[in-house]
């Protein structure tokens, strides 16, 4: 396989010399900008043999790359053998060192290409003005790739579902009569959606076409007097689409999108998200009507948990939370009796107690079962390849999460498999004094991502450490476990920027890692409720959703303040009798030890 990835190199190159391309980026996303893609669109994954999430491949004439972050730099080189592609070690990740690169190895006058029907429109004007800067041109029309792609897999088309307003809270009209009063309220015509999980929220609908997340290739278009849902025809039942119809919602082929949004009324206002559209709809788009950039309302509205979805994940968490408690007895219970597991063992028991909850649909990403050394690669993906055996001592950092018809859920524990040291228990009670800290905050309205970070961190900065990746980020209910558009990180600007609102749910997950060593993360997801009222205006506070118990073995009480353990024992207690009537006597009896007060 690796020969005719070479050979396919080869023949990008021929293509691009036909089309006077010094160099070529490769899609490493679908036209929906999503995180798990359909096999139809990984481009990237064809090309290369590389199957890790992130990642960017460029050709030119001489050179072919991969730019991937220290994730991935063992399975990169694995997997691009004999593919004519050589790994680049990203310094930073999610940083766009490629354009550095190129900028770097080309010379003024050279042109580069990409296929504007995958890379949003944000993305090429900062790609386009960067590359000017060097005297180098962008052509974004350039579709090397289908040509090539001889086996290329069809678009998914799986069964569509309803979405009952049991589970949502608020029926399909209702939403899309909120669309239009943003539409009125902007003197407006239309919105255009492309993502995937904002389309499944708005029409009540799921699906099954991506991995870990249930939803189906679509885009769709609201406007004052229509709504229009382009998907898979054969994709939505007969009664489904009758039902659809009767709500006045219109539905057309996938591929007619293009020619729909060549008949808009000229001179129509069309609302849309630059880094959600790619260049190639925002170019159609722009050829009829003028352009409203921001936001789509629909990440703003989708963000804002209905009274039934918030009850709805209250009790999905309960039945997360005992089939964690069932998975981390079982654990201590295996490696206490001598018994073997391995990293993958794990995930796939966590799994299995989960599939025995009532309405649970699937994993809701790829399980990070990590030990030892593993811990401290961040986004360790276990695959039957990489997984290894856990051994008394140790440490097991596990990152886990579920679909439930009532909400989506992620988790993260980290177990002592005995003898912690004192290192461990230090670095873990930093970062668990992180997660009580982001966690026991009463904030005032207004407040927003960014300051609200600090609080992760503070504990670790004094020692001298940090970690990587946000402090939080949104989950969605019944959709994509990485919602927008809210977040908590430190940078000041894009989702960081979005005020914290009651009806949000985030998670709370500071961290350290000790490379070649270990992992210690405590991930709770939270529920951003309403607090008090003073003379000084509203406050707000983080409702901890999550009923995993926390490792006590590793936590060094000296380094807790009394708060925090008052915090720590009454979270307990909560777990104790939210769980408890649900377990075996063995179980129940462990999760008692596991939820005492701290001595």
């Amino acid at each position: 396989m690796s020969e005719v990835r070479h050979i396919v190199v080869e023949s990008v190159r021929q293509l691009m010399g036909a089309a006077g391309l010094d160099a070529y980026i490769v899609p490493f996303t679908d036209p929906h900008q999503s995180e798990y893609i359909p096999a139809h669109f990984k481009f990237r994954e064809w090309i290369s043999g590389f199957t890790g999430s992130a990642g960017v491949v460029a050709i030119t004439r001489k050179f072919a790359g991969l730019w991937t972050d220290s994730r991935y730099f063992l399975q990169a080189e694995q997997e691009l053998k004999g593919s004519g592609i050589e790994l680049v070690r990203l310094k930073v990740p999610h940083t766009a060192e490629y354009i550095d690169w190129l900028k770097a190895a080309l010379p003024a006058g050279a042109t580069v290409g990409l296929d504007n029907r995958y890379f949003p429109v944000s993305l090429i004007r900062s790609y386009a003005e960067s590359l000017r800067a060097s005297a180098i041109t962008l052509i974004t029309d350039s579709d090397l790739l289908t040509s090539l792609w001889h086996a290329r897999p069809p678009l998914p088309g799986r069964p569509v579902f309803d979405y009952p307003v049991a589970y949502s809270g608020a029926s399909r009209t209702d939403k899309i009569h909120r669309v239009r009063q943003y539409l009125t309220e902007n003197h407006a015509d239309y919105q255009f959606i492309a993502p995937l999980d904002e389309i499944a929220w708005l029409f009540n609908l799921r699906g099954s076409d991506v991995e870990f997340c249930p939803v189906f290739v679509s885009y769709a278009v609201i406007g004052l007097k229509e709504a229009v849902l382009f998907t898979d025809l054969n994709a939505i039942p007969p009664a489904l689409r009758e039902e659809l119809k009767q709500g006045l919602i219109t539905i057309r082929p996938y591929a007619g999108l293009i020619p729909w949004l060549l008949e808009i009324p000229a001179d129509s206002l069309c609302c849309l998200a630059p880094e959600k559209t790619t260049g190639s709809v925002y170019d159609t788009i722009a050829s009829r009507a003028r352009i409203l950039e921001g936001m789509n309302c629909t990440t703003a509205l989708k963000a804002i948990k209905n009274p039934v979805e918030t009850e709805g994940i209250r009790k999905v968490m309960i039945r997360d939370g005992i089939a964690w408690v069932k998975t981390l007895y079982w654990i201590q219970k295996t490696i206490g009796e001598g018994g073997t597991l391995t990293e993958l063992s794990v995930a796939r028991k966590i799994a299995a107690a989960r599939a025995d909850q009532k309405g649970y649909q699937g994993e809701s990403f790829h399980p990070i079962s990590s030990y030892g050394y593993h811990g401290a690669v961040v986004h360790y993906s276990v695959t039957e390849e990489s997984s290894i055996p856990l051994r008394a001592p140790g440490v097991l950092l596990l990152d886990s999460g579920g679909q439930f018809l009532e909400g989506t859920t992620d988790t993260t524990r980290t177990l002592s498999l005995g003898n912690p040291t004192r290192e461990q228990q230090v670095d873990f009670t930093l970062a668990l004094k992180g997660t009580l800290g982001v966690s026991m905050l009463r904030f005032p309205k207004g407040t927003r991502g960014y300051q609200v970070d600090i609080l992760g961190r503070l504990a670790l900065w004094q020692e001298g450490k940090n970690y990587g990746h946000g402090t939080g980020h949104g989950v969605g209910f019944f959709l994509n476990v990485h919602e927008g558009p809210q977040a908590i990180g430190t940078s000041a600007s894009g989702y960081l920027q979005v005020v914290l609102e009651p009806g949000m749910v985030t998670t709370v997950e500071p961290a350290v890692y000790k490379e070649g060593e270990y992992g210690m993360r405590t991930e709770n997801m939270t529920l951003i409720v309403p607090d008090i009222e003073t003379d000084y205006g509203t406050f707000y506070r983080f409702e901890t959703l999550t009923l995993v118990p926390i490792d006590q073995t590793l936590i060094d009480k000296d380094l807790l303040t009394p708060s925090e353990v008052r915090w720590i024992d009454e979270y307990h207690d909560k777990i104790w009798q939210s769980l408890s009537g649900f377990l075996t006597s063995e179980e129940k009896e462990w999760l008692r030890s596991a939820t005492l007060p701290l001595a």
